[in-house]
């Protein structure tokens, strides 16, 4: 097994708003396809969100042609805006939306694109460290970035859930898109807030790189902590560890 998926509710919501799709088998052009979208919306309206994106992602992207990743990708995630934004409009459920964290594989190289503050983090055994690919589109990073708050102020930890993009809100997406190089033997890991608020990046590059435990394993790990620490979200990963 080199990728492997969960969900749940947590501890403290009633609904998991969460959606995900994980395929260790080409989907369209890439090799292997990776998705995690945090509803928002309230009552059923974020898990309608989060999966109609998941939904019209890999619809498209197996559907489609192009052999251009960053094309490819683009195009998913602008049918996704609009199939939400409609699916919001029908049910005039105005606050409907999502994020969205994407990730596909060809080639060892691995095209990542991003709306809200679902994340995606590459970490090396070698090197012992974990990097976040992706930038949250959060108010409070938009304020750090302008040198108004630091990262690990009370304002920060008070406001780092409003978010400033999702998916279904606006006419148009407004993604940002990655390309990194993974080798075998490195991994990928897509999450939503649900997991990166509750467990600090050290002890998530920790489980990811620990070797001694089957890839379910870890992200179960991971899953228990941060219900342990709280599980005041829904909360989703999906770990991959490239092969030869």
């Amino acid at each position: 097994m080199n990728l492997f998926g969960r969900t749940e509710k947590g501890k403290v919501r009633k609904n998991n708003e969460d959606s995900f799709f994980a395929s260790s088998t080409p989907v369209g052009i890439f090799e292997k396809l990776m998705i995690v979208c945090d509803g928002m919306g309230g009552h059923s309206y974020g898990e309608v969100a989060s999966q109609t994106c998941v939904d019209t992602l890999v619809e498209y992207i197996r559907s489609s042609r192009v052999e251009n990743p960053e094309f490819v990708l683009d195009q998913a995630i602008y049918k996704a805006n609009l199939r939400v934004k409609r699916k919001a409009e029908s049910l005039r459920a105005m606050e409907m939306g999502t994020t969205m964290v994407i990730a596909g594989i060809i080639n060892h190289h691995a095209y990542i694109a991003n709306i809200g503050d679902s994340r995606c983090y590459f970490a090396d055994p070698e090197t012992n460290k974990i990097k976040q690919i992706t930038r949250d589109h959060s108010l409070v990073e938009e304020q750090v970035e302008r040198g108004l708050i630091s990262r690990n102020s009370p304002e920060y930890q008070k406001h780092k859930n409003v978010i400033t993009r999702a998916v279904g809100i606006f006419d148009e997406a407004d993604p940002d898109f990655f390309e990194i190089r993974i080798r075998p033997g490195q991994y990928l890991l897509l999450c939503s807030d649900g997991l990166s608020n509750m467990i600090s990046d050290v002890i998530i590059k920790n489980l990811v790189i620990d070797d001694t435990l089957a890839l379910d394993a870890r992200v179960n790990s991971m899953i228990r902590l941060a219900n342990e620490n709280g599980g005041r979200d829904n909360i989703t990963a999906v770990l991959l560890c490239e092969e030869d």
